[in-house]
């Protein structure tokens, strides 16, 4: 874990994007096909959200619109915001994003809005 923090923080300091240490990650509900990793960062483009979404439908998916809600402390909803997934999300697969979000907050929440099916496919082989 300490070593994967290290290798997190060169690369980070490498691209100048300083970032928030708070990650957070959100496993896909019974009922969604989608899970999420994600944190919050400070870049020359603002305060957001980036992260990645992990697809478990059996298709390669494009068009993948999110929406990322700012919770307070509480878990209430205090901003909302929406953006892309950049490129194809492959069965089994994940895809970046990037979410620019008005202001800081306590948490975040993610969900997928939108999709288009590619085709169906055999699920990426994924190491441990």
């Amino acid at each position: 874990m300490n070593r994967m923090l290290v290798v997190f923080a060169i690369v980070a300091t490498a691209l100048g994007t300083p970032t928030v240490p708070t990650a957070q990650t959100v496993t896909a509900s019974d009922q969604s096909p989608f899970g999420f990793q994600y944190e919050q960062t400070h870049t020359p483009r603002g305060v957001g959200v980036e992260g990645y979404v992990y697809n478990t439908l059996p298709w390669r998916i494009t068009n993948v619109r999110l929406q990322v809600d700012s919770l307070d402390a509480n878990g209430t909803p205090i901003a909302s915001a929406s953006g892309w997934v950049v490129g194809d999300v492959p069965a089994g697969g994940r895809g970046y994003f990037y979410v620019s979000v008005s202001a800081p907050a306590a948490t975040y929440r993610a969900r997928v809005e939108t999709y288009n099916k590619v085709m169906l496919e055999a699920p990426a082989v994924q190491a441990p």
